[in-house]
């Protein structure tokens, strides 16, 4: 629970976010060790500091930069999925897939919180015209580059310190997450805010459920995963 405590204390998590966050953590230190703690750390203290200093400086934006259980556990699914099957199974691809999704989420927190400043041009993912600061699916030179160093550090964390990570493995990471950070700016403009219609997924009697940025985040997160599982399978 040291996670979740310890973010609740700093006003980073709402009291859901830091019973998620908590559980995360106790997933990632307990079945990872602590050096995947340590990136997954880096993840959330790099997000939340970055959502505080737009929020405290770009009052222009309604950035809540504390995070709810959803938020966290659509950024932290898949680090906790694939690490339980790592444990179990023992295979290697399966811990770089779990790194591979925090390396998306970070990709695409830190291009979410350093290209929504209003000075930043914007341009649509899917056309490439020019939109407001802030639109799903808009992405920027500043945002990209944030989203590129984002992954590239867990990509080199992954290195550092984890072991059975090796370079190559490493860039991988780093490329996958990059490229999540994409998808979730494609999904964001084609699917976010509209209906689909999954019954079992839906308290709805007509059966829909709409997708938010949480869900959006789950795929993408997902993507890049299951993108390493592939690439490392092949190689």
């Amino acid at each position: 629970m040291i996670f979740g405590v310890t973010a609740f204390l700093l006003n980073w998590l709402t009291y859901d976010g830091a019973l998620a966050a908590g559980i995360f953590g106790v997933i990632s230190f307990g079945f990872g060790d602590w050096q995947l703690a340590l990136i997954v750390l880096f993840f959330f203290i790099s997000a939340s500091l970055l959502s505080q200093d737009i929020a405290a400086t770009d009052e222009s934006f309604s950035i809540k930069f504390r995070r709810d259980g959803r938020q966290v556990w659509a950024n932290g699914f898949w680090l906790c999925l694939w690490i339980l099957i790592w444990f179990i199974s023992g295979n290697i691809i399966f811990l770089a897939a779990s790194v591979a999704s925090i390396a998306a989420a970070t990709s695409d927190t830190w291009a979410t919180e350093l290209g929504s400043n209003r000075k930043n041009k914007t341009y649509l993912i899917t056309n490439l015209n020019e939109v407001s600061a802030g639109t799903d699916g808009g992405v920027s030179i500043k945002g990209s580059l944030g989203a590129l160093c984002g992954s590239a550090i867990i990509g080199a964390l992954c290195w550092l310190l984890l072991n059975e990570i090796n370079l190559i493995t490493a860039v991988i990471i780093s490329i996958t997450g990059f490229f999540g950070c994409f998808v979730d700016s494609f999904l964001g403009v084609k699917f976010q805010g509209s209906s689909l219609n999954i019954p079992f997924l839906s308290n709805n009697k007509n059966g829909s459920i709409t997708v938010s940025n949480n869900i959006v985040n789950w795929l993408s997160t997902g993507s890049a995963s299951i993108l390493v599982l592939l690439i490392t399978i092949i190689i």
